[in-house]
C-alpha cells in the first residue's frame, strides 16, 4: 500500500470500493495464512514449509473456483 494511500471512511464505514477490497484482501490472508499455521503446527519446520507452500495456491485456486461457480 502506497505512502500516500487515504482511508476513506464515513461515519466509521468504508466508501471506496478499492479501499473494501483492501480490507477484505487483508483480513482473508491472515485467516488463511492463521489457519494454516494452527493445522499444520504438528509438523517439523521444513515439513510445515512445504505444506504450507503447497496447500496456501491450492487454497487460492478452490477459492477462484467457487467464484467463477466451477466448485
Amino acid at each position: 500500500m502506497s505512502a500516500f494511500y487515504k482511508d476513506t471512511r464515513f461515519n466509521g464505514r468504508l466508501i471506496r470500493l478499492e479501499d473494501v477490497i483492501e480490507e477484505i484482501y487483508d483480513r482473508a490472508l491472515e485467516t488463511i495464512d492463521d489457519s494454516l499455521y494452527e493445522l499444520l503446527n504438528d509438523k517439523d519446520d521444513d515439513e510445515f514449509y512445504e505444506d504450507y507452500k503447497e496447500a496456501f495456491p491450492l487454497i487460492v485456486e478452490k477459492l477462484q473456483k467457487f467464484h467463477d461457480n466451477e466448485d
